[in-house]
């Protein structure tokens, strides 16, 4: 299982960027594999975000206060990265805690490690460039989600994109993520189940 993680973390940066074996072999050499319990904290508000997680198996999601409320701002599954951008690549404390929502298998990279493969090969600064243009882009989906879109259409739309975690993760925690009540997603979830355009599993 473990090499099968390095595998699909390597074919992941691939998909961004072509690499030759000599960097894959000094990227391998430096990713660790660990399992982690349901409700580690992978970061949590205060401290410096000082690894990358890749989820090879499980769910995870970000979450800060707001007037004493969890609020939830990032939510990931299998085949995504995991990180707090702000505190990762500026090394400063973090506002957000990442917690994880069941037992997980993570592929990880230290900053010190990402810096160090930064400078020896050059080409990977691409590599890590696509892959924050690629969650800049989800970034700015959810903006104008929140924007222009209703309730309706946006439970819709989080479902379509991401139908693992519509149907894992706790609906407390997409409601908060798509800025509207329990109340509300509840209702309109049933709604979609009732017309056929969702499964009870989502």
């Amino acid at each position: 299982m473990k090499e099968e993680l390095y595998d699909r973390f390597i074919a992941s940066l691939l998909e961004a960027y072509p690499i030759n074996e000599e960097i894959i072999r000094f990227i391998r050499q430096y990713l660790l594999v660990k399992k982690f319990p349901k409700g580690t904290h992978l970061l949590s508000i205060g401290k410096t975000a000082d690894k990358l997680f890749y989820i090879g198996k499980g769910l995870a999601r970000s979450y800060y206060y707001l007037d004493g409320k969890e609020v939830t701002s990032g939510l990931a599954a299998e085949g995504d990265m995991v990180l707090s951008i702000p505190s990762f690549l500026n090394q400063i404390p973090s506002s957000e805690t990442i917690e994880l929502m069941e037992d997980s298998e993570l592929v990880f990279l230290s900053y010190p490690d990402l810096q160090r493969l930064y400078y020896k090969y050059p080409v990977t600064n691409v590599i890590g460039r696509i892959i924050c243009e690629k969650y800049l882009v989800i970034f700015d989906e959810r903006i104008r989600s929140l924007r222009m879109l209703n309730a309706e259409e946006r439970y819709y739309q989080f479902c379509e994109q991401y139908p693992t975690i519509c149907a894992k993760m706790p609906l407390k925690h997409i409601a908060s993520y798509l800025g509207l009540s329990r109340f509300t997603l509840s209702r309109v979830r049933g709604q979609k189940i009732k017309t056929g355009l969702l499964n009870k599993e989502c």
